[in-house]
């Protein structure tokens, strides 16, 4: 249409990317936070330095083409959604390309994930064949990465993150913009709070939708951390675990779909008959978080094809736990169970991984 014309800018971007991830947009805005001090003790010029902004803020714009199954996992990626993880470098190139952006800045795009010693992707460039101001980014990129928390792994320590930076000088980073860069980012230090985005609805259902089970329970992924999250706050509390022993036998008679009600009539069981609980979404964030400290709710996870574990910040009386074996029976349903109290019974996430190892083989818990 004559005279239509439409601007687009580096924000634009970036608001697309919260709408997909808000991780993503948490890094990036923390990426050139980092970048830009790095830049400025390198003494880049004004217009380099905005060069270098722009790079940042589109920098990582191919993620809102990678599937949401990769984009979003809450765990580490398999080799192969790796692999798919890393087309959003060329992905990004083929959403800006015509936009106009400057060519310094579409370099930050296109080499940030290169490696100075040469394996990075996707061209396989090294030392000064990468642009310098991609080479910045790189480490302002990475150190974001190292200092962030995320679902599968914890936040390194700023100085713990800083040694990996100079151990990793002439590898993956210009050994000559490290020495700037940790001077940078030491000033920095305690002046930004890394932290996982997700205070959204939006996110709370999206992350919800990954692990809450189609039963009601929430995904065994969780269960170990958020264990592990009990047992060093120190206070007791109880773990139960549930198996339906003729599963198999009601899935061969009645069909998988009987099957799997019988599973949703167990959750049913465990929150009626004995342990309240509350809605999954406002649980998953928190358990993401491993933040127990305000759950004053039992949690119920899917540990197996047809083991429960129940996580109670308090110890449920065994009349109620058996109130579950009962309603249960009535339907049919043969139920094994076995309470465990934290610190009479079990001190340490390895007790109760070789209690489940146990459970799982049918093995009688008086051997």
């Amino acid at each position: 249409m004559e005279g239509f014309s439409v601007k687009v800018t580096p924000e634009f971007f970036l608001r697309l990317l919260e709408l997909r991830d808000a991780y993503t947009r948490g890094h990036t805005e923390r990426g050139v936070i980092y970048a830009l001090e790095i830049g400025k003790a390198l003494g880049l010029t004004e217009e380099e330095l905005k060069l270098l902004e722009v790079g940042g803020y589109i920098h990582d714009i191919g993620k809102i083409a990678i599937p949401d199954v990769v984009l979003l996992k809450p765990s580490r990626l398999t080799k192969e959604e790796y692999e798919i993880m890393k087309l959003h470098v060329e992905l990004g190139y083929e959403i800006i390309k015509d936009v106009g952006f400057p060519k310094e800045s579409v370099e930050v795009l296109l080499y940030h994930q290169e490696k100075y010693n040469g394996t990075g992707y996707p061209f396989g460039k090294k030392g000064k064949e990468i642009p310098l101001l991609a080479r910045i980014y790189k480490i302002a990129d990475s150190f974001e990465a190292m200092t962030s928390r995320r679902v599968y792994k914890k936040a390194k320590k700023w100085e713990v993150a800083l040694n990996e930076l100079e151990e990793l000088a002439g590898l993956d980073f210009d050994p000559d913009i490290v020495p700037y860069a940790v001077k940078a980012l030491k000033e920095l230090q305690g002046k930004i709070k890394p932290k996982l985005d997700l205070d959204s609805e939006l996110e709370k259902i999206r992350w919800s939708f990954y692990f809450t089970d189609f039963t009601g329970a929430i995904k065994g992924d969780l269960f170990l951390s958020t264990l592990r999250a009990f047992i060093e706050k120190g206070d007791p509390f109880c773990l139960t675990l549930f198996d339906i022993e003729n599963l198999f036998e009601i899935n061969q008679e009645r069909g998988w779909d009987k099957g799997n009600e019988v599973l949703q009539a167990l959750v049913y069981a465990i929150k009626s008959q004995c342990c309240g609980t509350s809605d999954p979404k406002e649980l998953v964030i928190k358990l993401m978080r491993a933040d127990i400290y305000d759950i004053s709710v039992p949690v119920i996870f899917r540990l197996g094809s047809d083991e429960f574990g129940v996580i109670a910040p308090y110890i449920p009386p065994p009349e109620k736990v058996e109130n579950v074996a009962k309603f249960m029976k009535d339907l049919g349903v043969k139920i094994k169970y076995v309470q465990k109290r934290f610190p009479e019974d079990f001190q340490s996430v390895e007790d109760i991984l070789h209690l489940l190892m146990k459970f799982q083989k049918r093995i009688s818990f008086s051997q």
